[in-house]
């Protein structure tokens, strides 16, 4: 069992990633990690965070999944790659718990606007939906759950439960831009529910 778990910062996906390579006896390869190591950055973004080489990782982590059958990629980056995966798991929290957890984390204000857009736009889910078959992505909403609930929902999808209903955040992104729009907002049809 190959398993991506991916989603913007502030989701759970770490802690996740970690119970599960204990509980199921798997390595956790993580994203951020490689790109320290292998230094596969050359610029930073105006906060200061580093700018991925994406081609070299995706290179770097095709590598370091070699000779596994039983292992785990996490990082938000994870979802912008087609890695060799049985499941993805792209974690999902309601925007404004994410607002809220990323505040506590001293994100500047751009920063943590700009993860809290990415999760309302689904970011990670429309990136995994084009780098990997639909069947093999779960949608898990992480923000009343603990990560040792979340990885346990997980192994149960693993062993043949069911998978929750894919999450949409688009009443929440109406409701943030409404203000900025120069024309009234019409509720718009929810996306269509993943198979």
């Amino acid at each position: 069992m190959r398993i991506i778990v991916t989603g913007v910062p502030g989701t759970g996906k770490t802690a996740i990633a970690k119970i599960l390579g204990r509980e199921l006896g798997c390595p956790v390869i993580e994203v951020n990690r490689i790109i320290e190591e292998r230094r596969l950055w050359n610029l930073k973004d105006e906060f200061g965070a580093r700018i991925a080489r994406m081609a070299p990782l995706e290179k770097a982590l095709n590598e370091a999944m070699k000779g596994h059958t039983k292992v785990i990629v996490e990082g938000h980056l994870a979802c912008e790659f087609s890695l060799p995966a049985d499941l993805v798991v792209v974690c999902r929290t309601d925007p404004d718990v994410l607002e809220e957890r990323l505040g506590k984390r001293n994100y500047p204000k751009e920063k943590l606007d700009e993860n809290v857009l990415a999760e309302m736009l689904d970011y990670c889910s429309i990136y995994s939906e084009e780098h990997y078959p639909q069947d093999k992505i779960l949608e898990l909403d992480t923000t009343e759950k603990s990560a040792e609930e979340s990885a346990a929902e997980i192994i149960s999808v693993i062993g043949g439960g069911k998978k929750p209903e894919g999450i949409n955040w688009s009443a929440k992104l109406e409701k943030k831009l409404s203000p900025t729009l120069p024309f009234p907002t019409k509720s718009r049809p929810k996306r269509a529910q993943r198979k």
